[in-house]
């Protein structure tokens, strides 16, 4: 499962005139090249999709198999979007996240992969620094677990934007590679 914090206003899906499938980020095709390159999915369906503005249903029709195809399910914390960048305020992700606790419970995932450290903040109640975390390398001792539901949930750099798109690729790398030899995010 894959997490992040709210719909931007960028993504297709966002507009209340858009008629396809809703998802978070379609339209925005840095966000599926950064999955290509952590190994989620696959870089050449990622590499060839088209620009936002010539973005088409096969395209979202693409990103939609290959998470499904590789057992990936992807959400926000905060369903609501702005037309801004700023992070929700603490009062909507309290009242959204019983909608989160929900979908976490109906997906049942074998682990979350948290874009950022407020989505890391939000789901384990630890505060972190990113590069801390993965400078001491990532072990089975530093790996939290929310609490009540026994999911493993990995910290990573939001993976566009403000964030940071090639450290967020190694990070998924990383996160892919532990997972080998164990249930989670599959081998491709």
């Amino acid at each position: 499962m894959l997490i992040l914090v709210n719909p931007t206003h960028r993504n297709l899906s966002s507009d209340p005139e858009y008629r396809g499938v809703r998802f978070p980020f379609i339209g925005i095709r840095q966000f599926w090249r950064v999955l290509a390159d952590g190994g989620l999915i696959d870089k050449k369906v990622a590499y060839g999709l088209t620009s936002r503005k010539d973005w088409n249903e096969g395209c979202t029709e693409q990103v939609k198999r290959e998470l499904v195809g590789n057992g990936l399910f992807l959400t926000n914390i905060v369903k609501c979007c702005y037309d801004h960048s700023s992070y929700p305020d603490g009062d909507v992700i309290k009242d959204q996240m019983e909608v989160l606790a929900e979908e976490i419970r109906i997906v049942s995932p074998e682990s979350i992969i948290a874009f950022g450290g407020l989505v890391y903040k939000t789901l384990t109640g630890k505060n972190i620094k990113l590069s801390e975390y993965w400078n001491g390398g990532m072990t089975e001792g530093n790996r939290e677990v929310i609490s009540g539901s026994g999911v493993v949930t990995e910290p990573c750099y939001f993976p566009i934007g403000r964030g940071n798109p090639r450290k967020a690729a190694e990070i998924l790398s990383k996160i892919r590679a532990a997972s080998h030899g164990r249930r989670g995010l599959h081998e491709r």
